[in-house]
Protein backbone atom coordinates (compact mmCIF):
# COMPACT_ATOMS: atom_id res chain seq x y z
CA UNK A 1 0.00 0.00 0.00
CA UNK A 2 1.38 3.39 -0.94
CA UNK A 3 2.09 5.91 1.79
CA UNK A 4 -0.46 8.30 0.25
CA UNK A 5 -3.15 5.60 0.64
CA UNK A 6 -2.24 5.25 4.31
CA UNK A 7 -2.51 9.02 4.76
CA UNK A 8 -5.96 9.17 3.16
CA UNK A 9 -7.60 6.12 4.66
CA UNK A 10 -8.75 4.70 7.97
CA UNK A 11 -9.69 1.25 9.17
CA UNK A 12 -13.40 0.82 9.98
CA UNK A 13 -14.66 -2.54 11.23
CA UNK A 14 -11.45 -4.18 10.03
CA UNK A 15 -11.76 -2.75 6.50
CA UNK A 16 -9.60 0.02 5.05
CA UNK A 17 -11.81 2.93 3.91
CA UNK A 18 -10.77 5.81 1.68
CA UNK A 19 -11.54 9.02 3.58
CA UNK A 20 -11.50 11.55 0.76
CA UNK A 21 -14.99 12.40 -0.47
CA UNK A 22 -15.89 12.82 -4.13
CA UNK A 23 -17.91 15.44 -5.98
CA UNK A 24 -20.87 14.03 -7.92
CA UNK A 25 -23.80 15.37 -9.92
CA UNK A 26 -27.33 14.09 -10.47
CA UNK A 27 -29.64 15.29 -13.23
CA UNK A 28 -33.43 15.17 -12.91
CA UNK A 29 -34.93 15.88 -16.32
CA UNK A 30 -38.70 16.31 -16.18
CA UNK A 31 -41.06 16.92 -19.07
CA UNK A 32 -44.04 19.23 -18.88
CA UNK A 33 -46.21 16.30 -19.99
CA UNK A 34 -45.46 14.40 -16.75
CA UNK A 35 -42.38 12.20 -17.26
CA UNK A 36 -38.90 11.86 -15.78
CA UNK A 37 -35.84 10.67 -17.67
CA UNK A 38 -34.29 7.59 -16.06
CA UNK A 39 -31.95 4.71 -16.74
CA UNK A 40 -31.62 1.21 -15.36
CA UNK A 41 -28.23 0.32 -13.92
CA UNK A 42 -26.42 -2.35 -15.90
CA UNK A 43 -24.08 -5.21 -15.02
CA UNK A 44 -21.05 -2.89 -15.18
CA UNK A 45 -22.38 -0.65 -12.40
CA UNK A 46 -20.46 -0.84 -9.13
CA UNK A 47 -23.69 -1.03 -7.10
CA UNK A 48 -27.50 -1.12 -7.35
CA UNK A 49 -27.45 -3.30 -10.49
CA UNK A 50 -30.96 -3.50 -11.95
CA UNK A 51 -32.21 -0.45 -10.06
CA UNK A 52 -33.35 2.75 -11.75
CA UNK A 53 -31.78 6.16 -11.31
CA UNK A 54 -31.70 9.55 -12.90
CA UNK A 55 -28.43 10.23 -14.73
CA UNK A 56 -25.58 10.82 -12.32
CA UNK A 57 -21.83 10.59 -12.03
CA UNK A 58 -18.61 12.30 -11.05
CA UNK A 59 -17.03 15.58 -12.06
CA UNK A 60 -14.19 15.33 -14.54
CA UNK A 61 -11.06 17.44 -14.41
CA UNK A 62 -11.56 21.08 -15.47
CA UNK A 63 -15.37 20.77 -15.55
CA UNK A 64 -18.08 22.79 -13.81
CA UNK A 65 -20.91 20.97 -12.07
CA UNK A 66 -23.43 22.09 -14.71
CA UNK A 67 -21.12 20.88 -17.50
CA UNK A 68 -20.72 17.57 -15.65
CA UNK A 69 -24.46 16.95 -15.27
CA UNK A 70 -25.13 17.78 -18.92
CA UNK A 71 -22.34 15.37 -19.93
CA UNK A 72 -23.65 12.61 -17.64
CA UNK A 73 -27.20 13.01 -18.97
CA UNK A 74 -25.90 12.70 -22.53
CA UNK A 75 -23.53 9.80 -21.80
CA UNK A 76 -26.17 7.77 -19.98
CA UNK A 77 -29.26 8.53 -22.07
CA UNK A 78 -28.30 10.23 -25.32
CA UNK A 79 -30.42 13.26 -24.38
CA UNK A 80 -28.59 16.46 -25.31
CA UNK A 81 -29.12 19.54 -23.13
CA UNK A 82 -27.01 22.63 -22.72
CA UNK A 83 -25.66 23.82 -19.38
CA UNK A 84 -28.03 26.83 -19.41
CA UNK A 85 -31.03 24.48 -19.30
CA UNK A 86 -30.13 22.86 -15.97
CA UNK A 87 -30.78 24.50 -12.62
CA UNK A 88 -29.07 23.65 -9.34
CA UNK A 89 -31.75 22.88 -6.75
CA UNK A 90 -29.78 21.26 -3.96
CA UNK A 91 -26.55 19.89 -2.63
CA UNK A 92 -26.36 16.78 -0.50
CA UNK A 93 -23.25 16.71 1.66
CA UNK A 94 -24.60 14.39 4.38
CA UNK A 95 -22.13 11.49 4.58
CA UNK A 96 -24.82 9.24 6.08
CA UNK A 97 -27.18 9.85 3.13
CA UNK A 98 -24.87 8.50 0.42
CA UNK A 99 -23.58 4.99 -0.08
CA UNK A 100 -20.14 6.38 -0.96
CA UNK A 101 -20.27 9.62 1.05
CA UNK A 102 -20.30 11.70 -2.14
CA UNK A 103 -21.07 15.39 -2.11
CA UNK A 104 -23.78 15.51 -4.79
CA UNK A 105 -24.92 18.57 -6.70
CA UNK A 106 -28.53 18.03 -7.76
CA UNK A 107 -29.79 19.66 -10.94
CA UNK A 108 -33.16 19.72 -12.61
CA UNK A 109 -34.25 20.58 -16.10
CA UNK A 110 -37.79 21.02 -17.32
CA UNK A 111 -38.32 20.22 -20.99
CA UNK A 112 -41.48 21.03 -22.88
CA UNK A 113 -42.15 17.65 -24.45
CA UNK A 114 -40.22 14.42 -23.91
CA UNK A 115 -40.75 13.46 -27.56
CA UNK A 116 -38.39 16.28 -28.54
CA UNK A 117 -35.61 14.55 -26.54
CA UNK A 118 -35.07 11.06 -27.90
CA UNK A 119 -33.11 8.58 -25.86
CA UNK A 120 -30.65 6.25 -27.50
CA UNK A 121 -29.72 2.67 -26.82
CA UNK A 122 -26.22 3.39 -28.11
CA UNK A 123 -25.20 5.39 -25.05
CA UNK A 124 -21.52 5.60 -24.13
CA UNK A 125 -22.17 3.88 -20.80
CA UNK A 126 -23.22 0.51 -22.26
CA UNK A 127 -21.88 -1.54 -19.34
CA UNK A 128 -23.38 0.75 -16.70
CA UNK A 129 -26.76 1.43 -18.35
CA UNK A 130 -29.02 -1.43 -19.44
CA UNK A 131 -32.20 0.50 -20.30
CA UNK A 132 -33.30 4.10 -20.78
CA UNK A 133 -36.83 5.43 -20.61
CA UNK A 134 -39.10 8.30 -19.77
CA UNK A 135 -41.10 7.14 -16.74
CA UNK A 136 -44.49 8.69 -16.04
CA UNK A 137 -44.47 10.49 -12.69
CA UNK A 138 -47.55 8.54 -11.57
CA UNK A 139 -45.50 5.33 -11.93
CA UNK A 140 -42.47 6.27 -9.79
CA UNK A 141 -43.40 3.80 -7.03
CA UNK A 142 -43.56 0.90 -9.50
CA UNK A 143 -39.76 0.94 -9.87
CA UNK A 144 -36.82 0.20 -7.55
CA UNK A 145 -34.64 3.30 -7.34
CA UNK A 146 -30.97 3.72 -6.46
CA UNK A 147 -29.63 6.62 -4.41
CA UNK A 148 -33.10 7.59 -3.08
CA UNK A 149 -33.86 9.13 -6.46
CA UNK A 150 -37.56 8.29 -6.08
CA UNK A 151 -37.73 10.45 -2.93
CA UNK A 152 -35.83 13.26 -4.62
CA UNK A 153 -38.18 13.15 -7.64
CA UNK A 154 -41.15 13.44 -5.29
CA UNK A 155 -39.51 16.41 -3.52
CA UNK A 156 -39.17 18.15 -6.88
CA UNK A 157 -42.73 17.57 -8.05
CA UNK A 158 -44.68 17.93 -4.79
Amino acid sequence: MSSSMKNHSIVVDGERKWISRHMAVAGFVLSEDGYILANRRGEGSPDFVGYWNCPCGYLDYDETTSEAVVREIFEETGVKLDSDSVELFGINDDPKDSNRQNVTFRFKAIVENKDNYKTTDSNSEEEEVSEIKWIHLDDIDKYQWAFNHDKIIKEIIW
